[in-house]
């Protein structure tokens, strides 16, 4: 049983990062242009979280659901059906007249989001050899803060200059090209099967999925906060709008060179464990929000880089750790963590928002390095629980535990594999040690 021959490894990368960066530029924009939006629509900053929450809040809700959907219908059609809805978020949101019409606008960006995690991580499953995988993550969760730095570099290259609508018809455009482009590698293209022959994944327990969810939703609810609230705290410690911008921009393409270079040394070091990563970075993190809680301007400058340097570089590590395992139920595996991910960037901004209002932003900044903190503590607990599962499997050769036995019924090329029933390979102590 044949199928058509994927797309090439660079084109799904680049549309992989391209519906990825879509799925949430409504949202960074409406934070990047928040001084902007904010005296044309008459809001304050708890409204700017609740707009930013929705997107996410949509995504979370339905992530489950949009993941098998991609599963069932291939990759290159959930990029196209992604593509749509985020040229109607960013349409709506640039003609939004009030509130209202903002946050209904978003919530359709939410679905867009919600489609773009599955169908770029399916595509690039299976486009992408196992030895590259770690750095195509790094370069795909690069999306994040490329719209950071798209928003950023829009405050004064389009809305100091011919105002904030504009910047979200950039996006439109780049949305319409995407789906046209999509649309045509989609054509005669079957959706995306695991075949019956092909071996079990290794898999993840369903018990650590669930904590690495829990952990990715703690740590995107400080990061997006930042991504969302950063110009405009920027600006009330006495920062001009451009600076501020600029320094959106600069902290989001910093960001996004460390990403790239996180993801390559995953493949070179592929024994070392990405979740211990994850962790010694949210913790790292966690001293730029102090300093942007307590910093002058040159503290709050070092404190913006350092929270995106360390406290908002593990994204692409969880992706490739979760996908690694379970290579051909891609899109089902990352509807299970961006669930996590999603609800937590959605009460993130929510809840900082009126911490703002309620307060100040000092209390809000630290209260995310609290909940940074949590999120680290909760990714170390996850691969206890991973471990432990596996060596309970191992322990209990030949019978293989249900929680362990491929709990996604999908497979990775390559990698050591278990099937149903079957003793599971013996992987060399050292590699299993750091591995897992």
């Amino acid at each position: 049983m044949t199928s058509a021959p994927p797309p090439g490894a660079g084109g799904t990368l680049l549309q992989a990062v391209t519906v990825t960066t879509l799925g949430v530029l409504p949202a960074f924009l409406v934070g990047a242009l928040a001084v902007q939006i904010r005296a044309d629509l008459g809001i304050g900053p708890a409204e700017m979280g609740i707009a930013a929450a929705t997107l996410f809040a949509v995504s979370g809700i339905c992530a489950r659901w949009l993941g098998r959907l991609v599963q069932r219908i291939g990759a290159a059609k959930g990029v196209v059906a992604s593509a749509v809805l985020a040229a109607i978020a960013l349409t709506g949101a640039g003609l939004a007249p009030s509130f209202g019409v903002l946050i209904a606008a978003l919530a359709v960006g939410g679905l867009a989001n919600g489609l773009a995690q599955p169908a770029a991580n399916l595509g690039i499953s299976r486009a992408v050899s196992p030895g590259r995988l770690g750095l195509a993550f790094g370069i795909k969760q690069c999306s994040i803060p490329a719209a950071g730095l798209i928003g950023g570099l829009a405050v004064p290259g389009i809305a100091l200059v011919l105002g904030w609508r504009y910047a979200f018809a950039l996006g439109v455009v780049l949305a319409v090209s995407l789906a046209l482009w999509a649309g045509l590698k989609a054509q005669g293209t079957p959706p995306s099967t695991s075949g019956a022959a092909a071996p079990a994944d290794r898999g993840t327990p369903r018990r650590g999925l669930v904590l690495l969810a829990i952990g990715a939703g703690l740590a995107a609810a400080a990061a997006t906060s930042m991504g969302v609230f950063l110009v405009d705290s920027a600006v009330e410690s006495g920062m001009s709008p451009s600076a501020a911008g600029f320094l959106f921009a600069g902290a989001a393409l910093l960001g996004l060179l460390i990403r790239i270079a996180l993801g390559a040394a995953m493949d070179r070091y592929p024994q070392r464990s990405p979740y211990i990563l994850v962790a010694n970075l949210l913790t790292l993190g966690v001293a730029g929000y102090v300093l942007l809680a307590f910093g002058s301007s040159t503290a709050f400058v070092l404190g913006a880089l350092l929270t995106y340097a360390a406290g908002w570089t593990w994204p692409g590590l969880v992706h490739f750790a979760v996908v690694r395992d379970n290579r051909h139920g891609a899109a089902s595996a990352t509807g299970v963590l961006q669930t996590g991910l999603s609800l937590g960037a959605a009460a993130g901004p929510l809840l900082f928002g009126f911490l703002v209002a309620a307060t100040s932003y000092r209390t809000a900044w630290l209260t995310a390095a609290v909940v940074a903190l949590l999120a680290a503590a909760t990714f170390r607990l996850g691969r206890r629980v991973i471990r432990a599962s596996r060596s309970a499997a191992e322990a209990a050769a030949p019978q293989v535990a249900p929680e362990y036995a491929a709990p996604l019924d999908t497979t990775e090329a390559g990698a050591a594999t278990v099937t149903p029933g079957a003793a599971p390979p013996r992987l060399e102590p050292p590699v299993l040690k750091e591995y897992r």
